[in-house]
């Protein structure tokens, strides 16, 4: 029979413990494999996340050239010769050319438009399949010289398709074009439309003061270029294909970028991307996701190791016997050696291979369930090194494990009483906690530092020597205890645990694993709920969508006929420097901003909307024609103009001339056309002097305005309702508003009707922005870009969406203020809607219709999923795969240790028994033995994880690479719950099969031949 017919024959005669000893060491090789596999697919999904979050805008590759044809000739020449040039530079660089699409070629131009009602200023644009992007009424251009123009640019300027226009180059050349018909967009936030802004209506021309308005397209490159002395601007732009992007590319990636943009330069175009850029940030992720890799990598293969180690051991050791026989019939010490530990051996070899598959798999699992997609599994070199370390650490740990039993003598061997402990394990329990105190040194220091990192596992080690240390400790109390008592169960419990090592190790294996699991699952469910306040705080509302709209009114009344039920609110955001530092402000719907905004830690949210409304005056609005009835007495030489200030949505406030005052009662009026639609607000009064400004003399007396023959609710006998600065004048309300000027302030006198409050109500987050950081009230540069008074009526932590630093006002009132003397579409200002989960479906669809293209659109779950891909989120799932990994491994050694010795056991039980110790006391002692090994290590290691925890957290990123927050935990059914229900369901079933020994433990156990 050979050395290999025994192993075999031996291994299928144990073939319950064989089948444990081989899962185990298929877990040991899975968590090694497991760690290179998924930090591999965890840089890999940063890398894809990273690109897809910042768009095509943020990766494409996009070549410009702007000027005249005498100043820069590539942009007054074909589209298809620039492209030439570029194509052929990428060709030189595979790695580029294989990740980038088709080029998109545009041209434009500024022009003057007239043929409509009035000129407005219109880009002339050329954009390849442009009507394939447009919804066109009309038909698309078929050549030269037609043009598609927006349908509200031909509502409001009085064009329809079929219509002759002419353009005005700046340089001169004037060209007539057909309007083939109107377009709107399908989605102006489409990558196709680059960074070129096509889609602008409202304000003026800086250049000839005309409206602007929406881009016009032609489908021919001529038309653009039709003034050599009209800047021109070419771009082409080259999207990138985010999913084939791959970690290896980068570098690569990173090279052609260079080497394309030196080689178009020299052709004079000019590159311009994000890419590089986006890479960089990218991996500020990855490498934060390395970094990981030693502090999980480290506890886990040595834990590995150390179960290894123990499974050999015990194996060796339960074999110690046939070896000892084996010696005593001259085997040889090489013989011995190969016949005790090859069947270990064997069996360990023989979970190589499925523990790589099966590390693999829960990769693969993880990418397919957490990581982006298109993220897979690679089976990569690391991947076979992490196996051959395995494989090596295994041979390793056999031969240390096997040589204490191997080197003993026969007659050792054949003695059933247990090794004793020897100095080596004092000296190793010592280094242990060498390395355990001075990782908490370092953490309570800096928790950053790399040796304060590996505090957690540190301190699970730690924790599972002492409770080894004390669970013998305990046993020997107890054992002189129950001898002296005489209780039988506790004794012959106590006794076991007290002389056998090898139910000090399980305890070891079990407490470190429970540590780092429920270190990991602490700090996982505590991300989680961290990246779900940060998303919360970051979003602001279940739904946000950014859109373009015309004017801030126009926001206001487009979400409220879109949603009348109050789901969504208008938001409209922008950000003042103060200090040098952003001060965010925000205004907001505040009759819905209860209902709609996701504000954490904030009560009384209600309260503080109604808050922002004070009551003021209703607000004069005004039809096509204004006119004021007064009574004019003590004119002075000097002639003097009446004029109405009105302010029209979305445009600077103008001054209407009524006419020139003169004695007695009489009416001026005037005609105001553009408030036909707008219905424009009465800003106020205004007294002056014809021509040159100066001091005059005046009594007026106003009756009554009316608007459209109809008296106005003007307040004029409200003593609040008007008012006028400046020394030598005199407002007087009563039956008639009284306006008294006597040389006036030497210029122009403005009586303004007062429908703002004299401060506008604010809520406060952060220190005022004022020389005071407590003040209450101050003056600071709102939406006018202006300085404006403000009046804190609430304060905040953060302000949902605009952080910790902002200001945060009602929008109606914050209009109202700002259009007293600016148009707020000349703002830098950032239209939102937000939306509550219970919004309509096809909100974003209802904007659009409305004249509110939605831009981009954010969600709080698709910021949280976003999130969870992020470098914290997997490094934590990282660290929770291998704590998983690690409490298998352990639940394997106390299933292994309940099976390894089991007939030697089975032969004690038999004794006893037959000695005359009741069956169910020797079942109360083996449950009274695994209730210790369990117990202890559930207790010690949950509540070492617990504190690593509290010790650790607060060092740790738990969001975003490099932001530490604030770590607080709120009980939830997350991975905490389920992995102490999980373990301790492990534990307790595991443990229990060890009752059966007492059953299975009979007399007939002592016959010759059953060991």
């Amino acid at each position: 029979m050979t050395a290999w017919t025994v192993m075999l024959r031996g291994i299928r005669h144990r073939a319950g413990r064989s089948a444990v000893v081989a899962s185990l060491a298929a877990l040991a090789v899975a968590a090694a494999v497991l760690v290179p596999g998924f930090t591999r697919a965890a840089q890999q999904s940063v890398l894809t996340d990273g690109l897809a979050l910042a768009g095509p805008a943020g990766t494409d590759l996009t070549v410009t050239a702007s000027g005249t044809a005498g100043g820069s000739p590539v942009a007054h020449e074909v589209t298809g010769d620039a492209r030439m040039v570029v194509d052929a530079a990428i060709a030189r660089h595979p790695a580029l050319a294989g990740v980038l699409a088709d080029p998109v070629a545009g041209l434009d131009t500024d022009t003057l438009v007239t043929g409509g009602s009035e000129p407005v200023a219109a880009r002339l644009a050329y954009r390849d399949r442009v009507c394939e992007h447009l919804t066109i009424a009309g038909e698309c251009p078929l050549d030269g010289g037609q043009v598609l123009i927006s349908a509200r640019t031909a509502t409001e300027f009085g064009l329809a398709p079929g219509d002759v226009v002419t353009a005005r180059f700046a340089g001169g050349i004037e060209r007539r074009l057909e309007v083939a018909g109107t377009y709107q967009p399908r989605d102006p936030g489409e990558w196709y439309w680059g960074r070129s802004v096509y889609f602008t209506y409202g304000g003026f021309d800086p250049t000839s003061g005309a409206p602007r308005v929406d881009a016009m397209f032609t489908v021919a490159e001529a038309d653009v270029q039709a003034d050599p002395g009209a800047v021109v601007n070419l771009t082409l732009t080259y999207p990138l294909r985010v999913g084939e992007v791959r970690l290896d590319q980068v570098p690569r990636l990173r090279a052609a970028l260079a080497s394309v943009g030196n080689a178009v330069q020299v052709a004079g175009l000019e590159p311009r991307s994000a890419l590089p850029s986006i890479l960089d940030e990218v991996a500020r992720d990855q490498e934060a996701i390395g970094r990981m890799v030693p502090i999980v990598a480290a506890p886990l293969l040595l834990l590995s190791w150390f179960v290894l180690f123990l499974l050999v051991a015990a194996l060796t050791e339960e074999r110690g016997r046939e070896i000892a026989l084996a010696k005593l019939r001259g085997f040889p010490a090489a013989a011995a050696t190969r016949f005790g530990l090859g069947e270990a051996l064997v069996l360990v070899a023989a979970g190589a291979v499925p523990g790589a598959v099966l590390g693999l798999g829960v990769v693969e699992a993880a990418c397919r369930l957490v990581l982006a997609d298109g993220t897979r599994a690679e089976l990569r070199p690391p991947v076979f090194v992490a196996a051959a370390v395995a494989l090596a650490a295994t041979a390793a740990a056999a031969a240390l494990a096997g040589r204490s039993t191997l080197r003993r003598g026969a007659l050792d061997l054949l003695r059933r009483v247990p090794e004793r402990a020897r100095w080596r394990a004092g000296m190793t329990d010592g280094l242990v906690v060498a390395l355990a105190a001075a990782s908490l040194v370092a953490a309570l220091g800096d928790r950053s530092a790399p040796l304060a990192m590996v505090a957690p596992a540190a301190l699970a080690v730690l924790a599972g020597v002492v409770t080894a240390r004390l669970v013998r400790l305990w046993s020997g109390v107890r054992l002189r205890v129950a001898r002296r008592r005489g209780r039988v169960p506790a004794l012959l419990s106590a006794a076991h645990l007290s002389r056998r090592p090898g139910s000090r190790r399980v305890v070891a294996v079990v407490t470190v694993s429970v540590a780092l699991l429920a270190f990991a699952a602490t700090a996982f469910d505590v991300a989680a709920q961290a990246r779900r306040d940060h998303a919360v705080d970051t979003v602001g509302a279940d739904r946000v969508y950014r859109v373009e709209a015309e004017h801030p009114t126009a926001l206001l009344e487009a979400v409220r006929a879109v949603d009348p039920d109050g789901t969504s609110m208008a938001v409209v955001r922008t950000s003042r420097p103060y200090l040098e530092q952003p001060v965010e402000l925000m205004a907001v719907d505040s009759t819905r901003l209860a209902a709609v905004a996701r504000w954490r830690h904030q009560d009384g949210v209600a309260a503080l909307a109604e808050a922002l409304r004070p009551p003021v005056r209703e607000q004069v609005r005004l039809g096509e024609r204004i006119a004021v009835h007064a009574r004019v007495s003590d004119l002075g030489p000097e002639r003097v103009r009446l004029s109405a200030q009105i302010s029209v949505p979305g445009e600077p406030p103008r001054r209407v001339p009524l006419g020139t005052l003169r004695e007695g009662a009489d009416t001026y009026g005037a005609d105001v056309p553009q408030c036909g639609v707008a219905r424009c607000r009465l800003v106020g009064l205004v007294l002056g002097r014809t021509g040159a400004a100066g001091p005059f003399t005046a009594r007026v007396a106003v009756d009554r305005i009316t608007s459209d023959g109809e008296t106005v609710a003007a307040g004029l006998d409200d003593p609040d309702a008007w008012a006028a600065a400046g020394e030598g004048v005199v407002v007087t309300p009563g039956r008639s508003l009284t306006v008294e000027v006597d040389g006036g302030p030497g210029g122009d006198v403005v009586v303004g009707y007062r429908d703002v409050t004299d401060a506008l109500p604010a809520v406060l987050a952060g220190p005022a922005p004022a020389g005071d950081a407590r003040a209450e009230s101050f003056e600071f540069p709102g939406f006018a870009d202006r300085a404006e008074p403000f009046t804190v009526v609430g304060t905040a932590t953060r302000l949902p969406r605009a952080g910790a630093r902002g200001l945060l006002v009602d929008l109606e009132y914050a209009v109202a203020s700002a259009e007293r003397t600016v148009a707020l579409t000349d703002s830098a200002v950032t239209y939102e809607v937000w939306a509550r989960g219970s919004a309509p479906p096809d909100l974003a669809r209802r904007l659009a219709e409305a004249g509110l293209p939605v831009l981009a659109e954010e969600s709080i779950v698709a910021s949280v999923d976003q999130l969870g891909r992020r470098a914290p989120a997997l490094g934590l799932w990282l660290y929770l795969l291998a704590a998983a990994t690690a409490v298998a491994l352990a639940l394997g050694v106390v299933l292994l240790s309940g099976r390894i010795g089991v007939e030697s056991r089975r032969y004690e039980l038999a004794a006893l028994r037959v000695s005359g110790v009741r069956a169910g006391w020797l079942r109360r002692a083996v449950l009274r033995e695994q209730a210790a090994l369990v117990g202890w290590p559930l207790v010690v290691g949950a509540a070492t994880g617990a504190a690593a925890a509290v010790l650790m957290l607060p060092g740790i990123p738990l969001v975003e690479v490099g932001v530490l927050t604030a770590p607080a935990y709120r009980p939830e059914l997350g991975a905490l719950p389920v992995a102490a229900v999980v373990t301790l369901l492990g534990l307790v079933l595991v443990g229990w099969r060890a009752v059966a020994l007492v059953r299975h433990a009979t007399p007939e156990r002592l016959r010759e031949g059953w060991q």
